[in-house]
């Protein structure tokens, strides 16, 4: 379930932002879900916006069940998220 997801406080966060785009540090990420795993810092296809219905992956539900995708910079460690 999602609500029991290490990502669900980042999915919270999300949800509760004012703003359609938000930017994100990874130390930010990894204080609100203590810590990303070495993929996300490593691999930009980590923070693909995968379908949510038929994911698998509950990082990419967090942001999406929120209404963002995900477009990361992997060299400046930041994700901008934004709200369609």
């Amino acid at each position: 379930m999602l609500n029991m997801s290490k990502y669900a406080p980042l999915r919270d966060w999300l949800f509760n932002a004012a703003n359609h785009r938000v930017t994100m540090t990874f130390q930010q990420i990894d204080d609100l879900v203590g810590g990303l795993p070495m993929s996300a810092r490593k691999y930009q296809e980590w923070w693909s916006n995968e379908n949510v219905d038929t994911t698998t992956h509950s990082h990419c539900k967090s942001w999406q069940s929120a209404g963002y995708k995900a477009k990361v910079d992997i060299s400046l460690e930041k994700v901008s998220f934004r709200r369609d």
